[in-house]
């Protein structure tokens, strides 16, 4: 055997040997039973072993997994195409970083056109909390709460602001003319006083006493709340279950109530404060739900960009409850310490994406920069809590995100699909496989054995780059197998060729490759480059082609040119050999 059969052989005992190796959690991966992943979500260790297999087999796409295809559009309005672009990049950036600590793996991420982001997320259990995670704006604000005699205010201007415009429900609003109520239930200054007389503590009043001003649906009411359009729609309950706040309106009158607030004309009538609802409604047990409401300054004294840490946390006030803590940076921490320390006995509302979390009163200056959101009246779920954790680490959006297309593959699909693609490899190769058998015999053998062996190492390629195996990725193998039969045959008839000018076996071996190898090399040179260019600018399907496609080029000619070059080789290597099963 001279040295370069040597060193052929060498390599291919190697690539061999790897490709086996590398694919054994693969094997390992799809030993295990669904009812042994099932039994997995009991045991911590045995789940942690089966993610730790599964994350060193063969990626599978979302067509062969299962899972969410999203289409997120990006709110560019006003801005200039340099604004456009980087706000694009940027809300990818914080969707990669929300996804990779949101635990699904195999994400992909790109952006399509000048405003949309495709989102694959494979194997996803909980599409719902997923769509969350990844339209939420997640932005956290420290504000003061108003005093009560600026609420009294606010309360006036807003009952003169929408007097004699009808606002319905959803935002829309219509002029209409207004006739005075003859006897009026009770006017806004006194909603606004009864705000300002009640007492500060949470301890004020019985959660299931009666509500005193709770709108009725009578006749006198529909005539108050045409001459007080905004505070007839709220309730004056200060410190009601606990929640910090003065006011509440009913839970069916959150939209309406919501689209008052966020009216471009309310900015401008109250200037430095902002009304705000909160996050969750208040259940009195008897069917009612009030949602409350909280007049804040309009600039925040601290917000999340100066967050450097967030995680959840058990809440020792609410046994089996969640909560997040967090901490500042070093200015963050300084501004915190400022604030809490100057505001003393003033409620500091936490707000996250324009809703109110609580609005604890600041019992003293909290220095550090150390503190936890509890999760309002309701608190946390684990979940919750670590979502929101998730969120507020990976950073704020910095423009809103809408979902503009949705689609879910379920796993049984996924497996129909994986189940399917394998069929047709398989009759496919088997088709293949007895042609070539027929044809050329014991030469054909050697062919087989190739095309098996290119199989091989495509699939442990996939496995060891942390490739994705998708549908359109097995029809390329599908195509592979043919281009790899397609350069055995070239080297068999060359073969034949040069038996037939009654050349020894041996001689027409070597003549028979040395022929055969530029022509094969140059048709898939060709092919290669298509792939590449594939490879390059297709997105989805098509790149998971190309990705199959590209690898079976390079994997098909190794295999064919040296591979089945050192059988041959090893099976002629007898010197004047006149006969060949060929």
């Amino acid at each position: 055997m001279n040295r370069s059969l040597q060193i052929r052989a060498g390599l291919t005992i190697v690539a061999l040997l790897l490709s086996i190796y590398g694919l054994l959690p693969t094997f390992k991966a799809l030993s295990i039973s669904q009812a042994d992943r099932d039994a997995a979500q009991n045991d911590p260790t045995r789940l942690e072993e089966i993610r730790e297999i599964d994350s060193q087999a063969i990626r599978r796409g979302l067509d062969l997994k299962g899972g969410m295809y999203l289409v997120l559009e990006v709110d560019q309005e006003g801005m200039t195409s340099s604004e456009a672009e980087d706000a694009l990049l940027r809300v990818k950036e914080i969707l990669y970083n929300r996804i990779d600590k949101f635990g699904v793996s195999e994400p992909e991420i790109t952006t399509f056109g000048a405003s949309r982001i495709v989102v694959k997320l494979p194997g996803l259990q909980d599409p719902e909390r997923a769509k969350n995670l990844l339209g939420a704006t997640a932005k956290l604000e420290f504000r003061m709460v108003r005093p009560n005699e600026e609420l009294t205010a606010a309360l006036e201007k807003m009952d003169a602001l929408f007097l004699g415009t009808e606002v319905a429900d959803g935002g829309e609003e219509s002029a209409e003319e207004v006739t005075p109520a003859e006897t009026p239930a009770e006017t806004s200054a006194e909603v606004a006083d009864a705000v300002a007389d009640a007492s500060d503590t949470t301890d004020a009043l019985d959660p299931f006493a009666d509500l005193d001003g709770l709108p009725e649906e009578d006749a006198a009411n529909e005539d108050y709340l045409r001459e007080h359009p905004f505070s007839g729609l709220l309730v004056a309950q200060p410190g009601l279950g606990g929640s910090g706040a003065s006011l509440f309106t009913l839970e069916k009158n959150v939209r309406q109530v919501e689209s008052m607030i966020q009216d471009s004309r309310t900015e401008m009538r109250l200037r430095d404060s902002e009304f705000q609802l909160g996050m969750d409604a208040l259940d009195l047990g008897d069917g009612t739900q009030l949602r409350p409401l909280y007049l804040v300054s309009k600039h925040s004294a601290v917000t999340g960009d100066q967050l450097t840490d967030a995680h959840a946390t058990s809440d020792p006030d609410r046994p089996g409850g969640w909560m997040v803590s967090f901490a500042l940076n070093s200015r963050g921490a300084r501004q915190f310490a400022k604030v809490t320390g100057e505001n003393v006995g003033r409620q500091l509302a936490i707000s996250l994406d324009r809703r109110i979390n609580s609005a604890p009163v600041i019992q003293g200056k909290i220095p550090g920069g150390n503190a936890s959101i509890s999760g309002g009246t309701a608190g946390f779920t684990n979940a919750e809590a670590s979502d929101l954790a998730l969120l507020l680490r990976a950073g704020a959006l910095p423009t809103d995100v809408y979902i503009a297309e949705e689609r879910t593959v379920g796993p049984s699909l996924g497996s129909d699909s994986i189940r399917m693609g394998i069929n047709a490899a398989l009759y496919g190769s088997l088709v293949v496989i007895l042609f070539i058998l027929l044809y050329y015999r014991a030469a054909g053998l050697v062919s087989v054995m190739a095309l098996i062996s290119n199989i091989v190492i495509l699939m442990a390629v996939l496995a060891q780059f942390d490739l994705v195996l998708t549908l359109p990725g097995i029809a390329g193998i599908i195509l592979t197998v043919g281009m790899a039969v397609d350069a055995n045959v070239l080297i068999n008839e060359r073969i034949r060729e040069e038996l037939r000018k009654d050349k020894t076996v041996r001689a027409s071996v070597q003549a028979g490759y040395s022929n055969a190898t530029r022509t094969i090399v140059d048709a898939n040179v060709t092919t290669l480059i298509a792939g590449g260019i594939l490879l390059w600018f297709g997105t989805g399907p098509i790149k998971g082609f190309a990705v199959t496609l590209s690898i079976g080029i390079l994997t098909s000619m190794f295999t064919a040119l040296v591979m089945t070059r050192v059988l041959m080789e090893f099976i002629t290597r007898k010197q004047g050999q006149q006969k060949m099963s060929i």
